[in-house]
Protein backbone atom coordinates (compact mmCIF):
# COMPACT_ATOMS: atom_id res chain seq x y z
CA UNK A 1 0.00 0.00 0.00
CA UNK A 2 2.46 2.15 1.28
CA UNK A 3 4.75 1.01 -1.32
CA UNK A 4 4.95 4.33 -3.67
CA UNK A 5 5.34 5.88 -0.76
CA UNK A 6 8.77 4.61 0.77
CA UNK A 7 10.48 4.11 -2.37
CA UNK A 8 13.49 6.44 -3.82
CA UNK A 9 11.52 8.02 -6.38
CA UNK A 10 9.01 9.39 -4.52
CA UNK A 11 11.33 10.85 -1.11
CA UNK A 12 14.00 11.69 -3.75
CA UNK A 13 11.42 14.80 -5.31
CA UNK A 14 11.48 18.22 -3.66
CA UNK A 15 8.88 19.64 -1.60
CA UNK A 16 7.94 21.96 -4.42
CA UNK A 17 7.48 18.72 -6.73
CA UNK A 18 4.76 17.58 -4.06
CA UNK A 19 2.39 20.38 -4.83
CA UNK A 20 2.05 19.00 -8.10
CA UNK A 21 -1.55 17.87 -9.04
CA UNK A 22 -0.33 14.84 -10.28
CA UNK A 23 1.89 13.45 -7.06
CA UNK A 24 -1.15 14.73 -4.80
CA UNK A 25 -3.56 12.33 -6.48
CA UNK A 26 -0.94 9.21 -5.99
CA UNK A 27 -0.53 10.06 -2.48
CA UNK A 28 -4.65 10.11 -1.82
CA UNK A 29 -4.72 7.01 -4.12
CA UNK A 30 -2.15 5.25 -1.95
CA UNK A 31 -3.62 6.56 1.68
CA UNK A 32 -7.69 6.52 0.59
CA UNK A 33 -8.20 2.37 1.10
CA UNK A 34 -6.01 2.72 4.30
CA UNK A 35 -7.66 5.70 5.74
CA UNK A 36 -11.90 4.32 4.80
CA UNK A 37 -10.48 0.77 6.64
CA UNK A 38 -9.43 2.72 9.85
CA UNK A 39 -12.80 4.32 10.16
CA UNK A 40 -14.96 1.22 9.28
CA UNK A 41 -15.83 1.13 13.17
CA UNK A 42 -19.11 -0.15 14.98
CA UNK A 43 -19.05 3.58 17.10
CA UNK A 44 -18.77 5.65 14.01
CA UNK A 45 -22.41 5.66 12.40
CA UNK A 46 -22.14 5.26 8.78
CA UNK A 47 -23.39 8.25 7.84
CA UNK A 48 -20.23 9.72 9.18
CA UNK A 49 -17.35 7.88 7.73
CA UNK A 50 -17.62 9.64 4.14
CA UNK A 51 -17.36 13.52 6.34
CA UNK A 52 -14.59 11.56 8.35
CA UNK A 53 -12.92 10.59 5.78
CA UNK A 54 -12.95 13.85 4.04
CA UNK A 55 -11.25 15.45 6.92
CA UNK A 56 -8.18 13.17 7.59
CA UNK A 57 -7.59 14.41 3.73
CA UNK A 58 -7.52 17.83 4.01
CA UNK A 59 -5.08 17.48 7.24
CA UNK A 60 -3.53 15.16 5.55
CA UNK A 61 -2.84 17.97 2.13
CA UNK A 62 -2.54 20.78 4.30
CA UNK A 63 0.76 19.24 5.58
CA UNK A 64 1.43 16.88 2.78
CA UNK A 65 3.83 20.18 1.30
CA UNK A 66 5.77 20.61 4.99
CA UNK A 67 6.20 16.57 5.25
CA UNK A 68 10.25 15.56 5.22
CA UNK A 69 10.03 11.97 3.46
CA UNK A 70 13.53 11.75 4.17
CA UNK A 71 13.53 11.53 7.84
CA UNK A 72 12.49 8.09 9.92
CA UNK A 73 9.22 8.55 10.70
CA UNK A 74 7.53 6.70 7.74
CA UNK A 75 4.75 8.89 6.14
CA UNK A 76 2.28 5.78 7.66
CA UNK A 77 2.97 6.66 11.11
CA UNK A 78 1.65 10.65 10.27
CA UNK A 79 -1.51 9.21 8.35
CA UNK A 80 -2.30 7.03 11.41
CA UNK A 81 -2.05 9.40 13.98
CA UNK A 82 -4.23 11.60 11.72
CA UNK A 83 -7.11 9.54 11.40
CA UNK A 84 -6.96 8.44 15.40
CA UNK A 85 -7.22 11.88 16.23
CA UNK A 86 -9.93 12.51 13.86
CA UNK A 87 -11.88 9.50 15.01
CA UNK A 88 -11.16 10.52 18.93
CA UNK A 89 -12.63 14.03 18.55
CA UNK A 90 -15.56 12.47 16.54
CA UNK A 91 -16.07 10.19 19.29
CA UNK A 92 -15.68 13.14 22.27
CA UNK A 93 -18.25 15.01 20.63
CA UNK A 94 -20.52 11.98 20.12
CA UNK A 95 -20.18 11.57 23.70
CA UNK A 96 -20.82 15.31 24.82
CA UNK A 97 -23.87 15.54 22.38
CA UNK A 98 -25.45 12.65 23.86
CA UNK A 99 -24.53 13.83 27.77
CA UNK A 100 -25.83 17.26 26.39
CA UNK A 101 -29.07 15.53 25.00
CA UNK A 102 -29.72 13.52 28.24
CA UNK A 103 -29.17 16.83 30.31
CA UNK A 104 -31.69 18.53 27.79
CA UNK A 105 -34.50 15.54 28.64
CA UNK A 106 -33.62 15.47 32.36
CA UNK A 107 -34.17 19.59 32.24
CA UNK A 108 -37.50 18.85 30.45
CA UNK A 109 -38.96 16.63 32.90
CA UNK A 110 -38.47 18.40 36.00
CA UNK A 111 -40.04 21.83 34.05
CA UNK A 112 -42.91 19.10 33.06
CA UNK A 113 -43.00 17.62 36.88
CA UNK A 114 -42.53 20.97 38.29
CA UNK A 115 -45.56 22.69 36.03
CA UNK A 116 -47.82 19.42 36.90
CA UNK A 117 -47.48 20.07 40.82
CA UNK A 118 -47.74 23.95 40.39
CA UNK A 119 -51.07 23.09 38.64
CA UNK A 120 -52.39 20.64 40.94
CA UNK A 121 -51.29 22.59 43.59
CA UNK A 122 -53.39 25.70 41.86
CA UNK A 123 -56.76 23.47 41.75
CA UNK A 124 -56.91 21.68 44.97
CA UNK A 125 -56.32 25.47 46.26
CA UNK A 126 -59.10 26.64 43.86
CA UNK A 127 -61.22 23.24 44.82
CA UNK A 128 -61.06 23.81 48.65
CA UNK A 129 -62.26 27.47 48.21
CA UNK A 130 -64.82 26.52 46.19
CA UNK A 131 -65.91 23.50 49.02
CA UNK A 132 -65.49 26.64 51.21
CA UNK A 133 -68.08 28.75 49.85
CA UNK A 134 -70.14 25.85 48.94
CA UNK A 135 -69.99 24.76 52.68
CA UNK A 136 -71.12 28.63 53.82
CA UNK A 137 -74.00 28.75 51.39
CA UNK A 138 -75.51 24.85 51.86
CA UNK A 139 -75.36 25.91 55.83
CA UNK A 140 -78.09 29.20 54.28
CA UNK A 141 -79.98 26.42 52.86
CA UNK A 142 -83.13 24.58 54.67
CA UNK A 143 -83.15 21.32 56.58
CA UNK A 144 -85.06 19.89 53.50
CA UNK A 145 -82.60 21.65 50.79
CA UNK A 146 -79.71 19.89 52.57
CA UNK A 147 -80.85 16.93 52.65
CA UNK A 148 -81.84 17.04 49.02
CA UNK A 149 -78.37 18.94 47.80
CA UNK A 150 -76.43 16.19 50.04
CA UNK A 151 -78.11 13.33 48.01
CA UNK A 152 -77.89 15.09 44.93
CA UNK A 153 -74.02 15.38 45.79
CA UNK A 154 -73.84 11.02 46.16
CA UNK A 155 -75.46 11.30 42.78
CA UNK A 156 -78.91 10.34 43.64
CA UNK A 157 -81.73 10.67 41.41
CA UNK A 158 -84.92 13.16 42.15
CA UNK A 159 -87.16 9.65 42.77
CA UNK A 160 -85.13 7.92 44.65
CA UNK A 161 -84.86 11.08 47.15
CA UNK A 162 -88.45 11.56 47.13
CA UNK A 163 -88.58 7.86 48.37
CA UNK A 164 -85.91 8.50 50.56
CA UNK A 165 -87.08 11.71 52.27
CA UNK A 166 -90.95 9.87 52.52
CA UNK A 167 -92.28 13.49 50.57
CA UNK A 168 -93.32 13.82 47.01
CA UNK A 169 -90.79 14.15 43.62
CA UNK A 170 -92.58 17.84 42.71
CA UNK A 171 -91.08 18.92 46.55
CA UNK A 172 -88.20 17.38 45.81
CA UNK A 173 -87.55 19.10 41.93
CA UNK A 174 -88.90 22.28 43.80
CA UNK A 175 -86.06 22.18 46.36
CA UNK A 176 -83.63 21.46 43.83
CA UNK A 177 -84.70 24.78 42.23
CA UNK A 178 -84.68 26.79 45.08
CA UNK A 179 -80.97 25.18 46.15
CA UNK A 180 -80.10 26.63 42.90
CA UNK A 181 -81.37 29.77 43.02
CA UNK A 182 -80.13 30.31 46.27
CA UNK A 183 -76.62 28.96 45.78
CA UNK A 184 -76.15 31.45 42.96
CA UNK A 185 -76.92 34.44 44.90
CA UNK A 186 -74.71 33.72 47.66
CA UNK A 187 -71.87 32.90 45.20
CA UNK A 188 -72.25 36.34 43.22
Amino acid sequence: MFESLHNNELTSQTPRDLNSTQLTLKMIEAVLPMIKQRLNHFTIHPNDKEDLCQEVLIKLLRVLSDFDFTESTPFEHYVNRVITTVKNDYLRKKMYTQQRQELLVNEFKVKYQYATNVYLTEQQIIANEIANDLHHVLEKLTKLEQSVILYILKEYKPQEIAKILNVKIKVVYNAIQRCKMKIRRYLK
